[in-house]
């Protein structure tokens, strides 16, 4: 998560600077920036999804295949 915050902080200080060259290519460079933070948030959104489920995972009532059928 705070690697996506720092790209999209190097990309809004690039279009800021004064110094930054205002051409074709510096805003792709900021899109590709921006385009990485929100793959970056994606990431760290997906690896705490994955946690959640391993601990519902590890959570849950152990069952053993064919036990429901034979209590019946």
């Amino acid at each position: 998560m705070q690697f996506g915050d720092i790209l999209r902080a190097f990309a809004r200080s690039l279009l800021e600077h004064p110094g930054t060259p205002r051409s074709r290519e510096v805003g792709v460079l900021v899109d590709e920036l921006r385009a990485a933070a929100w793959e970056q948030s994606d990431q760290h959104t997906l690896h705490y999804s994955l946690d959640h489920v391993r601990a519902l995972i590890d959570n849950a009532p152990e069952t053993r295949p064919g036990a429901e059928s034979a209590a019946q």
